[in-house]
């Protein structure tokens, strides 16, 4: 989610550019005629905002998916069954940390909702009126921490089905803090936490077969290089729970 609205900007910055009358490079082997060049490039911002909604609120899911899988979350997670909605493990998880009444998890729960809008035409996914309620009440600190955003327009622009790049942008920043602070509450992960998530990203077996080909005095930083390029957000706590790793392995300059 990191780099979606960064990625956003440029293209929209693309587009601006075709607006204004950038023409197509020769070498570029694609049929471009548009018969409206302002109508054209403004159809696809249109589609650029909402397939990067669609693009983050996948990895958010995928996110919250991978947090309840956590011990800690254990209680929560028992408490779901196959209708239980991707919006409702958001609200779950995260107010878990966060607490229910937070407007990040509004914000990003408004995100996960908008998504499937753009996915199901038919969708009415919306938010709960408490929900509402919370975004609401801290309209002005919205308004401050997010260049100005308006929880009326935002929630308007949601009812009629028409993201803007400020309401997306926006969205994101908020699904993006939320998701630090759910980081920051499992950051300290224990040796369970730990092989719940590399079960999951399958790097258990990947760990087994180094074990077997290496040598005990290699082991460990042979392990520590494969989790760098797999999963370096497990490096550390890996270091951490299967002892201390010489510095000439270069684990520790590299984190």
């Amino acid at each position: 989610m990191g780099e979606a609205v960064a990625n956003l900007n440029t293209a929209v910055v693309g587009l601006d550019a075709v607006e204004q009358g950038h023409e197509k490079p020769e070498k570029l082997n694609i049929s471009w005629k548009p018969h409206d060049r302002t109508a054209a490039a403004r159809k696809s911002r249109r589609f650029l905002v909402e397939a990067v909604l669609v693009r983050v609120a996948e990895a958010l899911s995928e996110f919250v998916l991978v947090s309840a899988r956590l011990p800690r979350f254990n209680s929560v997670r028992s408490g779901w069954d196959s209708k239980t909605s991707r919006a409702e493990k958001l609200g779950d998880v995260a107010a878990e940390v966060l607490g229910s009444e937070s407007y990040l998890i509004a914000g990003a729960t408004l995100l996960i909702h908008w998504r499937n809008r753009v996915v199901h035409p038919r969708s009415q996914a919306s938010l709960l009126p408490q929900q509402e309620k919370t975004l609401r009440a801290a309209s002005e600190e919205i308004e401050k921490n997010f260049a100005g955003l308006s929880v009326d327009r935002l929630l308007k622009d949601f009812e009629i089905g028409q993201p803007t790049l400020k309401d997306v942008s926006s969205l994101i920043a908020m699904s993006i803090r939320m998701a630090r602070e759910v980081d920051k509450a499992v950051n300290n992960l224990s040796n369970d936490d730990l092989d719940v998530l590399l079960e999951h990203y399958g790097l258990k077996a990947r760990i087994a077969e180094i074990e077997a080909q290496t040598t005990p005095t290699k082991r460990q930083a042979s392990v520590v290089r494969m989790l760098q390029s797999n999963a370096p957000g497990l490096v550390l706590a890996y270091g951490r729970l299967h002892g201390s790793i010489a510095r000439d392995s270069g684990w520790v300059s590299n984190c």
